[in-house]
């Protein structure tokens, strides 16, 4: 797979995942799973074809699990942040 395809199947998930995160702060959970399961859908057909996709898409899907769990905010931004300044506490 070249660079260029590789780079926009990535955008492709992002895109996705943004997606997944804006849907699920206005409440719209369906949306959200199906743009999460979309992204779980290209981590599967990438498994033994291509490392690199394969990896970013399941951090994504690891990523989106974790913030899914947790009960202190709908905003993925916000926890993301809040996970950032935890990490960076922890490092300090």
């Amino acid at each position: 797979m070249t660079p260029d395809v590789r780079n926009q199947k990535k955008t492709i998930m992002r895109l996705r995942f943004q997606q997944a995160c804006e849907a699920h702060q206005e409440g719209n959970y369906e949306e959200a799973a199906q743009r999460i399961s979309q992204i779980h859908q290209m981590v599967s057909s990438y498994m033994g074809v291509d490392s690199d996709l394969y990896w970013f898409g399941l951090n994504l899907t690891i990523t989106w699990a974790e913030f899914f769990l947790q009960d202190d905010t709908r905003d993925f931004n916000a926890w993301a942040v809040g996970q950032a300044c935890t990490a960076l506490r922890a490092a300090a």
